[in-house]
């Protein structure tokens, strides 16, 4: 009886185990395949931040002004991008809660690429 148990119990763990592991060689395979789509498109997001962001003009401060131009040059470093993150969530908030789609599309579109830039400087 115990040995069953013991034989059932190994089953599941490795059947887990090569489930767990399939999962995550997928979440790779698409981790690395949006990437260069991201990267490829960098422009046209900022771009499409800037017109139709939350805070476009006149709620854009002259550090996240900075930050972004720092960031479209590709001179970012990994804590002015954690720092323009935040900012970017604070605004994902509030987009969220005013329910407007495009400036929530676009706030997505540069966590994205913070997200992508922050990674691979930390390579």
């Amino acid at each position: 009886m115990d040995l069953g148990i013991i034989i059932a119990l190994c089953v599941v763990v490795f059947s887990g185990g090569i489930w767990f592991q399939r999962i995550i060689s997928r979440l790779n395979k698409i981790d690395s395949n949006l990437v260069p789509i991201i990267i490829l498109h960098k422009e046209d997001l900022i771009k499409y931040y800037l017109d139709k962001g939350i805070l476009p003009n006149p709620g854009m401060t002259e550090r996240k002004k900075e930050l972004i131009d720092r960031l479209e040059a590709g001179t970012i470093g990994l804590t002015d991008a954690q720092e323009l993150a935040n900012t970017l969530r604070a605004e994902e908030r509030e987009a969220r809660r005013t329910n407007n789609t495009d400036a929530l599309i676009a706030i997505l579109g540069l966590i994205a690429l913070v997200a992508v830039v922050a990674t691979l400087s930390r390579r």
